[in-house]
């Protein structure tokens, strides 16, 4: 775990200061003073390095989810797993999101996890508005999978305008703000 973890912190290390797609697995290895096999005894690319850190964030948004207040209204449960996806980006820090970012867009990816509609920030986000809609808490006009897509987009956008900045702004307040004109927009 030690190695793995020493490999981890490497590669996001060198893909902050040179841009992901100007890093490779030899770049790495001599960086840890490692053989080729070292590394994939760890990881299948550099690729799955990345891929980890978003597993991880789904694990978070999982167990957000399970503790969702039962008695709140959808759109109260709305608010608070948004909030907590927030800080979790927000404490991961805009490097590690800038390079989580730049990964996804690099010419080579062709199916980006970040857009995985299988992916539990998809699933939850979509699981809470269908349960306001058939509470009449939320708008029906729209599938319930469109909004939850809309809203993880704006959210999304307010992201990427961190990571664009330098993370010079409050995160989180910011998204508060965002997530009060989205709720008064989906409210029924």
């Amino acid at each position: 775990m030690r190695t793995r973890r020493r490999i981890y912190k490497t590669a996001i290390d060198l893909f902050a200061r040179k841009g992901y797609e100007n890093v490779s697995v030899d770049e790495i290895c001599r960086r840890l003073g490692m053989t080729k096999g070292a590394f994939y005894a760890h990881f299948r690319s550099k690729d799955q390095i990345i891929l980890e850190e978003f597993m991880n964030m789904d694990r978070h948004y999982a167990v957000v989810a399970e503790n969702l207040p039962s008695e709140a209204s959808s759109l109260e449960k709305l608010r608070i797993f948004n909030r907590e996806a927030i800080r979790l980006m927000s404490d991961l820090g805009v490097t590690l999101m800038k390079v989580l970012y730049h990964s996804q867009i690099a010419p080579h990816m062709r199916e980006p996890y970040l857009v995985n509609p299988g992916r539990n920030l998809y699933r939850i986000t979509d699981q809470l508005i269908r349960e306001g809609q058939e509470r009449g808490e939320i708008r029906s006009d729209l599938p319930s999978q469109e909004l939850a897509t809309v809203l993880i987009n704006a959210f999304r956008g307010q992201l990427y305008h961190w990571c664009l900045t330098n993370g010079s702004f409050d995160l989180q307040e910011a998204c508060e703000q965002l997530m009060e004109l989205i709720l008064r927009g989906i409210r029924a």
